[in-house]
């Protein structure tokens, strides 16, 4: 009986292991944004023409926001061709859906969740400033 629990615990592990290769090998790639929702939190208003252009122009950097992982748990976040913050990735939760970036210093830790992951196709939402921020991605072609 004590195998068969062994048994059973292996056999759930690999299965956790095998999900998180299979997110590991699709996430694997360089991935260009090309769309962000919420950035300003529903039902907000500008207060002046200056938040409004502010807010314009952070969707406009995010858009060329991009970021490469790689099979040995790291990452590069880049805006423009300009990198602008690397460190290490790592997937958490039952499902290895959250994924959690810690910048080289450690000083910035982010946690986003994987609403969807294809091969050309990465949706991840994260909380900022008070929104739940949704940003898009392509596969880097």
């Amino acid at each position: 009986m004590k195998n068969f629990f062994s048994l059973i615990l292996i056999l759930c592990c690999l299965a956790l292991l095998s999900c998180q290769n299979k997110t590991v090998q699709l996430l694997n790639k360089k991935w260009d944004c090309v769309q962000v929702d919420n950035i300003v939190p529903p039902g907000t208003k500008f207060l002046s023409a200056q938040d409004s252009t502010n807010a314009i122009q952070l969707q406009s950097m995010l858009q060329t926001l991009s970021w490469t992982f790689k099979d040995n748990w790291q990452y590069a976040c880049s805006i423009g061709s300009r990198v602008t913050v690397q460190g290490s990735y790592q997937l958490t939760g039952d499902d290895g859906k959250t994924l959690i970036l810690t910048s080289q210093s450690g000083n910035n830790i982010n946690r986003y969740q994987i609403n969807s992951l294809t091969e050309n196709e990465l949706v991840l939402s994260g909380h900022a400033a008070n929104t739940n921020l949704v940003m898009h991605f392509s596969a880097n072609q």
